[in-house]
């Protein structure tokens, strides 16, 4: 198969870094070119692994007429028999790009986030005709895509769960030691991990609070904040709140990180905090690493996770009752490997990295088949 992968966002998330690992893993198999911004963060992905890369400028217009023409004109050049779109915001430019193409390649959206309002209007209807195939990374997110589609177009929707990697290894007991010291936290303290982009949506101070609630009941919970300052104004105000509530010996903060299963390891458990997080990446992550997991129930966290079989949920936005998980977690040693067991149980049989490839190219064979040569 001919495939392009379009990402055009220059941020660099769980969305981004899909676009990259499909790139990545299609290519094994497949004639792959992946289009990209060419001041994205992905860029440094794609010329280190040496994949096949084009660059395009876009800004995102509802009618992106002279865009749309550079990208059709790349589509008939490389024979491109399916689009596979990862940014909301690019859709638009893949459909108009396809309907401007000679070869009419298929097109197919992996939708990552909440369809908030109906896209029944004109505009729409174009975009969504155009589309082959909506894929979706929860059920839960599946059904709201349907409720929002055209009639016409809603039995193009199908779910696809997010493939994680295993871990390349297994820390030590002796690497576990290495890596909290260089965090400064203690060797033998019970330390939760979390994360993710620092921004308010992703609730660390859910967490921050939590901790203060538990100094308070005489327990001691440490914590690693990982990720990239999103709002710069939050992640100061975190770091205002923990010297406000004296948490300076419990909580260490990092930048995204690569590899982020081997930190992982180093954590008693992994929480998400997210008020509605749509799938949950770092849970799969986590839980195929075999660490135990904490999460807000809502979004498609319920599906990740089944409280009390493969990690915990808890009320979103309410720090009392992250507080009272993670004391359950701190206090039973026996809970807190059951869960880590289970859940990489659960992870491994659904949220597997190859199968999921194999899964998405079958979806990209099956529209190719159905319509025909080219």
């Amino acid at each position: 198969m001919r495939i392009l992968e379009l990402c055009l966002s220059r941020d660099l998330g769980g969305l981004e870094l899909y676009a990259y690992r499909c790139t990545e893993a299609l290519a094994e198999t497949d004639h792959v070119v992946g289009v990209i911004h060419p001041q994205g963060r992905l860029r440094g992905y794609f010329e280190k692994a040496k994949l096949p890369v084009l660059f395009m400028r876009h800004r995102f217009r509802p009618l992106p007429l002279l865009a749309a023409r550079r990208l059709a004109r790349i589509i008939d050049r490389e024979s491109v028999e399916v689009i596979h779109v990862h940014h909301g915001k690019d859709l638009p430019l893949a459909a108009f790009a396809k309907a401007m193409s000679r070869s009419k390649p298929a097109l197919v959206y992996t939708r990552q986030m909440q369809l908030t309002r109906p896209k029944q209007d004109a505009y729409h209807r174009f975009l969504y005709r155009q589309l082959d195939r909506l894929l979706t990374i929860t059920e839960a997110l599946a059904a709201s895509a349907r409720d929002r589609l055209p009639a016409s177009d809603r039995h193009k929707v199908a779910t696809l769960y997010y493939g994680v990697k295993a871990p390349t290894a297994t820390l030590t007991p002796e690497e576990r030691s290495q890596i909290r010291a260089e965090w400064g936290l203690p060797e033998d303290g019970f330390v939760v991990g979390l994360f993710g982009r620092k921004e308010e949506a992703k609730g660390q101070h859910l967490l921050l609070e939590a901790l203060a609630q538990l100094r308070g009941r005489g327990a001691t919970v440490c914590a690693i904040l990982v990720g990239h300052a999103m709002n710069p104004a939050y992640a100061s105000r975190l770091e205002d709140t923990v010297k406000t509530l004296g948490l300076e010996s419990q909580v260490a903060f990092r930048d995204f990180v690569d590899g982020p299963q081997r930190w992982m390891q180093a954590c008693d458990c992994v929480a998400l905090t997210t008020y509605e997080e749509t799938f949950g990446l770092v849970l799969a992550e986590a839980m195929r690493a075999g660490v135990a997991v904490l999460g807000s129930n809502s979004g498609g966290v319920p599906e990740i996770i089944e409280h009390e079989h493969s990690g915990l949920l808890f009320t979103p936005g309410d720090s009392a009752a992250l507080a009272e998980q993670l004391l359950r977690l701190q206090a039973d040693e026996g809970l807190r490997a059951s869960l880590a067991r289970q859940g990489k149980e659960k992870a491994d049989r659904l949220f597997a990295e190859r199968p999921h490839y194999a899964a998405l190219r079958e979806q990209f064979a099956a529209l190719i088949s159905a319509t025909g040569p080219r």
